[in-house]
């Protein structure tokens, strides 16, 4: 962990200054700071705002990290297109796809 090591003090105070010190631990220790109701929040509003998703008849509920997809597809496409935005959404660490086509 860049944040404890034996950096000499100038460094370790321009790294820190630079990125803070929680943009360098390890990003699979995961964002504390997002609640599982915040990441479904923005998960739908990024469904909503992106073209080929937005769309598909979709809903999404997270329950510690795990994003399950529901709804209406039109094909594979937008299927595959929902399940990337939400691996991308903060707060999100696995996706679970119950979506059917139509």
């Amino acid at each position: 962990d860049v944040c404890s090591s034996d950096l000499s003090p100038l460094w370790a105070a321009v790294l820190l200054a630079l990125s803070g010190c929680a943009a360098l631990q390890d990003p699979a220790a995961g964002d504390d700071s997002i609640t599982d109701a915040g990441a479904a929040a923005l998960a739908g509003s990024r469904l909503d705002g992106d073209s080929m998703t937005a769309r598909a008849t979709l809903s999404v509920q997270v329950d510690n990290g795990l994003a399950i997809l529901y709804g209406t597809v039109p094909n594979e496409a937008v299927r595959q297109r929902a399940i990337q935005i939400l691996q991308g959404t903060p707060g999100v660490y696995e996706v679970l796809d119950r979506t059917r086509k139509r």
